[in-house]
């Protein structure tokens, strides 16, 4: 996922939600970590929210798959830009 281990994912999670809700710029990196981190817990019932989602976040599937959708995008986009 990109975190040395659980302790920095702990660590570095109020920070890249704090930045996500201030509308901050965040690098790509840190970007690939929140998308991979929301996949995981939007999908896994063992690691994550999975079928409780809508109660957790209040987002319902078919939102939060335009969401990741759109950020998957955006990365793409972003890594094909940078490697020309």
């Amino acid at each position: 996922m990109g975190f040395a281990g659980v302790a920095d994912l702990h660590a570095q999670a109020g920070r890249l939600a704090a930045s996500i809700r201030a509308e901050a710029p965040l690098s790509r990196h840190d970007w690939r970590r929140v998308l991979i981190a929301t996949e995981v817990v939007f999908a896994s019932d063992i690691f994550g929210s999975g079928h409780d989602w809508e109660t957790t976040t209040g987002l319902t599937d078919e939102e939060t798959i335009r969401l990741l959708r759109a950020v998957q995008r955006e990365l793409a986009r972003s890594a094909n830009v940078h490697n020309l």
